[in-house]
């Protein structure tokens, strides 16, 4: 399995990559949605540390490669971040510890 990271917070990219190592799955970090390649399994996007391009960018990925997972994630406070979410179409947003929860299990699949 491939996992893409898009996120700058390094201390839970390390929480996500020792997940990533205990399953097996190779995990790609990146700074922007703009480097996501076609043959990720799993896409990982920091919504909360967003710039107004990353939209646009995750739209127009999605529409040429819809089958790996996409999942937003960011504080659960954040409503802003919520609402820019469903707004872009890219919605539901997780927060982050409903991510470390769920990723094993994700990895799993």
């Amino acid at each position: 399995m491939r996992v893409a990271a898009v996120i700058s917070d390094l201390m839970l990219y390390s929480r996500i990559e020792s997940a990533c190592s205990a399953a097996g799955a190779t995990l790609d970090r990146m700074d922007s949605p703009g480097g996501l390649a076609d043959d990720h399994d799993i896409i990982l996007v920091d919504w909360s540390a967003r710039r107004p391009e990353w939209a646009d960018a995750l739209t127009a990925w999605r529409a040429r490669t819809p089958q790996p997972r996409l999942i937003l994630f960011g504080q659960h406070t954040d409503l802003e971040a919520h609402a820019a979410a469903r707004g872009a179409g890219l919605a539901p947003m997780v927060a982050r510890s409903r991510l470390l929860s769920m990723l094993p299990q994700l990895l799993s699949a």
